[in-house]
């Protein structure tokens, strides 16, 4: 009797414990009410705020919305608060929209759907980001900035410029410096030039990847800074060249541009690559050419910088340097020499012509002298007859040279040329000549846009062409003309002697044959080595 009590016990605990539950999910659901106090708030062109009463009760919500008079909805899922935005809808239209409430995580119970809510999207005027009575505006580089968009607008098309020279001396190599800087929001270069109205480029002996300077750049207000170094890319033509800008550490190609000499004086021009705007956000530019330029003689040398934008703007600066003369007088040094000064023998005759930089450049040359001779009737064209050594801008460039029979004129005059061993480059010409007495060099310079140098000298030696004359004074005399008219002249006496200067001539007597009576040949023979005094009479 106990046994089935207990057992009957539990089952009215289990009947009575499974009907509470049932009654509490009853209860449950009929507390999961349908949304009430639908409104709608913030009511724009294309967006709206949904807004519903408060419950406790709620877990999360369901939305729908659509046109009025459509036959679709949209749904919007899991929406939890008391609002949500809704956007991506139809300007001056009429929308429905209703709200369904979620008492558990699991979607059950759930309440009916709401009452219907209408509200009408407005019609107000659009910015240029497409913002309902926003305040984005196009600014003067054609850009929507200000309201939503978080851009500022532009600014005058100022750019910084400056050029420098590492020397105002004249005739010398300079390193040249052009320096450009922009500010945040000014309209982005798209084109970089510089000239000048004189002075020149020298790009004698350079090749493919020969370094000529070095270059800083910096972009994105800062975000980038590169260094590189400036080397010859390629060569175009004898007065124009492509540089490229090596990454110092990536050693990859930063960029290029050009430099070129032209209308008298250098050209520089770089481009900019667009990078899908034309406003910058501050950048700087330093680009320096190591010696590679020559300034000009005297003068007012005159560069311009030419700076254009993308937008067509174009800024033009003025950057004057006065060119001084360190040395202005024309004192060239020279130095005649002789291998030899035995008299009536050969020897090899060495010319040395040498000025500082900033002296007057040389007009033509001329040696004479008042005896001796040049051997012209044994030479032929193609002979070569001796040396030269050249060097220009204070040493920068040299030049190894054969002196080349080029035209036999006649017994007494030739045309020399002087030839670059290494290039096979003519370097120029010049002529000698017999005086009969003594011998003529004459040697004229090609006019290079200005009347000073940057410093040269010249070693030609005429090699076992010369004939010293007899014993004697040999003087030679320079004559040395500049282009400004001044004239330099210089005396270079040699005594020449004669090594053997007894009288002891060599003299035979022979007979064809010693028959009596018979007739035979005589022959007289008399010979002279070289020093002797010479002969009278015999």
């Amino acid at each position: 009797m106990k046994v089935k009590f207990t057992k009957n016990l539990l089952t009215f605990i289990f009947v009575y414990f499974l009907g509470f539950l049932i009654n509490s999910s009853i209860l449950s659901a009929q507390n999961c009410d349908a949304p009430v106090g639908l409104n709608t708030s913030i009511i724009s062109n294309f967006s709206a705020t949904l807004n519903w009463d408060f419950d406790a009760n709620v877990d999360h919500y369901r939305l729908r919305y659509k046109e009025n008079g459509s036959s679709s909805w949209m749904y919007e899922h899991n929406a939890t608060g008391v609002s949500y935005d809704v956007d991506s809808l139809n300007q001056l239209s009429t929308y429905i929209w209703q709200a369904k409430a979620f008492c558990s995580t699991s979607n059950i119970p759930s309440s009916i759907w709401s009452v219907v809510d209408t509200f009408v999207t407005a019609n107000y005027s659009l910015d240029c980001n497409n913002t309902p009575n926003g305040t984005a505006f196009i600014d003067s580089c054609g850009n929507c900035v200000g309201g939503n968009t978080g851009d500022v607008a532009c600014i005058d098309f100022n750019p910084s410029v400056s050029i420098a020279l590492s020397t105002i001396e004249c005739n010398v190599l300079s390193d040249i410096t052009f320096v450009t800087s922009q500010g945040a929001n000014e309209p982005d270069i798209s084109s970089s030039i510089f000239s000048s109205n004189t002075g020149f480029f020298n790009f004698t002996g350079l090749v493919s990847n020969d370094v000529i300077g070095s270059a800083d750049f910096m972009a994105g207000g800062g975000y980038i800074n590169v260094n590189t170094t400036l080397m010859v890319d390629f060569i175009i033509n004898s007065d124009k060249i492509s540089v490229k800008a090596v990454d110092n550490v990536t050693s990859q190609i930063y960029g290029s541009f050009t430099i070129e000499n032209a209308g008298g004086g250098i050209l520089v021009v770089a481009t900019s690559l667009p990078d899908n705007n034309n406003v910058t956000s501050g950048n700087s530019s330093t680009i320096t050419l190591t010696n590679v330029f020559i300034n000009p003689g005297a003068s007012v040398l005159n560069f311009t910088s030419t700076i254009n934008s993308e937008l067509g703007d174009q800024d033009v600066q003025l950057f004057p340097f006065t060119i001084t003369c360190l040395v202005t007088d024309f004192s060239p040094s020279i130095s005649i020499s002789l291998s030899n000064t035995d008299c009536d023998s050969l020897a090899d005759l060495t010319i040395s012509v040498s000025q500082d930089a900033g002296e007057v450049d040389m007009l033509s040359a001329l040696y004479t002298s008042n005896v001796g001779s040049f051997d012209i009737s044994n030479m032929n064209v193609g002979d070569v007859i001796g040396s030269a050594l050249l060097s220009a801008n204070s040493g920068s460039n040299t030049f190894n040279a054969e002196l080349t029979v080029t035209t036999v004129v006649s017994s007494n005059e030739v045309v020399i040329t002087s030839t670059d061993i290494n290039t096979g480059l003519v370097l120029g010409s010049f002529t000698i000549l017999n005086t009969n007495p003594g011998i003529s060099i004459l040697a004229t310079t090609v006019p290079d846009g200005n009347n000073f140098t940057s410093g040269n000298s010249s070693t030609i030696t005429f090699t076992n062409v010369f004939i010293n004359p007899g014993a004697s004074v040999l003087n030679f005399t320079s004559t040395i003309n500049s282009e400004l008219g001044d004239q330099d002249v210089q005396l270079f006496p040699f005594t020449i002697t004669c090594l053997v200067t007894d009288f002891s001539p060599s003299i035979s007597i022979s007979l064809s044959n010693t028959d009596c009576d018979s007739l035979a040949d005589l022959t007289i023979s008399v010979s002279q080595d070289a020093g002797e005094v010479d002969m009278l009479s015999a």
